[in-house]
Protein backbone atom coordinates (compact mmCIF):
# COMPACT_ATOMS: atom_id res chain seq x y z
CA UNK A 1 0.00 0.00 0.00
CA UNK A 2 2.91 2.34 0.75
CA UNK A 3 4.26 1.77 -2.76
CA UNK A 4 0.90 2.68 -4.30
CA UNK A 5 0.66 5.86 -2.27
CA UNK A 6 4.26 6.91 -2.83
CA UNK A 7 4.27 6.37 -6.62
CA UNK A 8 0.79 7.54 -7.58
CA UNK A 9 2.31 10.57 -9.36
CA UNK A 10 4.63 8.40 -11.49
CA UNK A 11 2.53 5.34 -12.38
CA UNK A 12 -0.90 5.00 -13.90
CA UNK A 13 -3.71 3.96 -11.53
CA UNK A 14 -4.09 0.69 -13.47
CA UNK A 15 -0.43 -0.24 -13.01
CA UNK A 16 -0.58 0.65 -9.32
CA UNK A 17 -3.68 -1.46 -8.72
CA UNK A 18 -2.47 -4.52 -10.61
CA UNK A 19 1.28 -4.61 -9.84
CA UNK A 20 2.99 -5.85 -6.72
CA UNK A 21 6.31 -5.17 -5.06
CA UNK A 22 8.55 -8.21 -4.71
CA UNK A 23 11.61 -6.58 -3.17
CA UNK A 24 13.54 -3.41 -2.41
CA UNK A 25 17.07 -2.82 -3.63
CA UNK A 26 19.81 -1.66 -1.28
CA UNK A 27 18.95 1.98 -1.92
CA UNK A 28 15.26 1.79 -1.01
CA UNK A 29 13.96 1.45 -4.57
CA UNK A 30 11.01 -0.91 -5.03
CA UNK A 31 11.23 -3.77 -7.50
CA UNK A 32 7.82 -4.75 -8.81
CA UNK A 33 6.05 -7.00 -11.31
CA UNK A 34 3.32 -5.68 -13.58
CA UNK A 35 0.30 -7.66 -14.86
CA UNK A 36 2.19 -8.85 -17.95
CA UNK A 37 4.97 -10.31 -15.77
CA UNK A 38 7.64 -7.73 -16.56
CA UNK A 39 9.92 -6.75 -13.69
CA UNK A 40 10.67 -3.07 -13.03
CA UNK A 41 12.68 -0.99 -10.61
CA UNK A 42 11.47 2.45 -9.56
CA UNK A 43 14.00 5.12 -8.49
CA UNK A 44 12.49 6.70 -5.39
CA UNK A 45 14.53 9.90 -5.80
CA UNK A 46 13.33 10.91 -9.27
CA UNK A 47 10.48 8.50 -10.04
CA UNK A 48 12.26 6.97 -13.03
CA UNK A 49 11.02 3.49 -13.87
CA UNK A 50 13.29 0.99 -15.62
CA UNK A 51 12.39 -2.48 -16.87
CA UNK A 52 15.03 -4.86 -15.58
CA UNK A 53 13.66 -8.18 -16.86
CA UNK A 54 10.97 -9.57 -19.11
CA UNK A 55 9.93 -12.04 -16.39
CA UNK A 56 10.72 -13.05 -12.83
CA UNK A 57 12.31 -16.24 -14.15
CA UNK A 58 14.68 -14.27 -16.38
CA UNK A 59 15.52 -11.93 -13.51
CA UNK A 60 16.57 -14.89 -11.38
CA UNK A 61 18.58 -16.43 -14.22
CA UNK A 62 20.37 -13.12 -14.86
CA UNK A 63 21.19 -12.48 -11.21
CA UNK A 64 22.30 -15.91 -10.04
CA UNK A 65 25.18 -17.67 -11.66
CA UNK A 66 26.41 -21.20 -11.22
CA UNK A 67 29.38 -21.35 -8.90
Amino acid sequence: MDFRQQYKEFLSPNVLETSYVISMDGGGNPIFIDPSGHVFICDHDCGEIKRIADSFELLIEDCFYEW
